[in-house]
């Protein structure tokens, strides 16, 4: 499913923690038995940091969800988005990267490398809060086998 911003508004995403609060406004909003269900997002994004569009890419279970790189880009194309933001929560609470978060992404930004697609953030959001990888400088970057 794709939101467009309603026309003439301008939603600027310039922090992870704008980011999160919308990411996880739609995760609130669902059906409690939803929102135990990791789901995945994807943010489109103008020259201008302008949201031009959100993609809710998959909804999987407690345990994960799938994000393949023709999902993640097939709207960033198609709206002509020069860099997106990818976001998906952990029911859990838990904020710490997984090894598969910590794989795929690296994989997403190498995949917008090749697009000229810039993946300029990753965002892993909770009740607790949320993790962005690109505050934390480890997007698209392998962390250390100690803190996993």
């Amino acid at each position: 499913m794709v939101l467009e911003p309603q026309k003439g508004k301008k939603i600027r995403c310039n922090s992870s923690k704008q980011i999160h609060k919308i990411v996880w406004g739609l995760i609130r909003g669902m059906q409690q038995f939803d929102q135990a269900k990791e789901h995945f997002f994807v943010i489109g994004l103008n020259r201008a940091y302008c949201m031009t569009y959100l993609d809710w890419v998959s909804m999987g279970t407690l345990f994960g969800t799938v994000a393949e790189p023709r999902e993640v880009f097939r709207n960033a194309i198609h709206f002509g988005a020069s860099s997106i933001i990818l976001a998906h929560n952990h029911p859990s609470g838990s904020l710490e990267p997984s090894k598969i978060d910590i794989t795929m992404t690296k994989d997403m930004v190498n995949a917008g490398k090749l697009l000229r697609i810039e993946v300029i953030d990753h965002i892993i959001v909770s009740h607790e809060g949320y993790y962005s990888f690109s505050d934390e400088g480890t997007l698209g970057e392998e962390k250390s086998s100690t803190t996993l």
